[in-house]
């Protein structure tokens, strides 16, 4: 289980805190936030290049925690419940078809934080995400049908390691907007199947961030 591997990780975060909570003036001191805002996910298939997906759009939010080493560099871990998935439209057989698969992830990035100037800084870093729940929604004339996927299923990976980039823009001391890609750097399962294809999640977020 990938969170028993990062809890030892986690743990040490949060217990050196107090060693970097004073204010000074090599260490503007930790802080502690909340974000929140819109996910807009697709998804690449691994063994079709030519695959199309469209874009689903779902939530992101969560805790965010700032480790500063000086002005300029921080580190910033994050716990975050994520929506990802993917979108299929088309037409077959002369009626339009609408096919939606939701994805329900808890994702923990680490990133490493660059401070460009007060109001703009970039964020990279290595990002461990657990599947909690997935969900199918097909829609095809006046068929329809809705399906909870068993994540039990060994075809489907539930512990996925990815990456990610952003940015920071700050509105004033306390508040900023954040945007993020986010990728997958494993496949969702082992080899995949024709009832679940092999693809990674790709996802561009935007939202608001309360640092106190």
């Amino acid at each position: 289980m990938i969170l028993k591997k990062i809890a030892p990780l986690l743990l040490l975060i949060f217990l050196s805190v107090p060693l970097f909570a004073q204010d000074g003036q090599d260490n503007p001191g930790v802080r502690f936030g909340l974000k929140g805002g819109l996910s807009i996910a697709s998804i690449i298939k691994t063994n079709d290049p030519n695959f199309h997906s469209d874009l689903l759009p779902g939530f992101n939010g969560g805790a965010v925690l700032q480790i500063p080493f000086g002005h300029v560099i921080a580190i910033q871990p994050e716990l975050l419940f994520s929506q990802k998935g993917y979108r299929a439209t088309g037409n077959f057989l002369g009626t339009p078809y609408d096919y939606r698969r939701y994805l329900n992830f808890l994702d923990i990035p680490l990133l490493l934080r660059i401070n460009a100037s007060n109001n703009f800084g970039i964020v990279v870093g290595p990002q461990f995400s657990y599947l909690l729940s997935q969900h199918t929604n097909f829609k095809s004339g006046n068929n329809s049908y809705e399906q909870t996927v068993n994540t039990d299923n060994e075809d489907i990976r539930k512990n996925i390691l990815g990456g990610v980039v952003g940015a920071d823009i700050n509105l004033n001391r306390n508040a900023f907007i954040y945007v993020r890609y986010t990728l997958d750097f494993q496949n969702d399962n082992g080899n995949g199947s024709p009832s679940t294809p092999a693809y990674k999640n790709q996802v561009f977020q935007l939202g608001l961030g309360l640092l106190f």
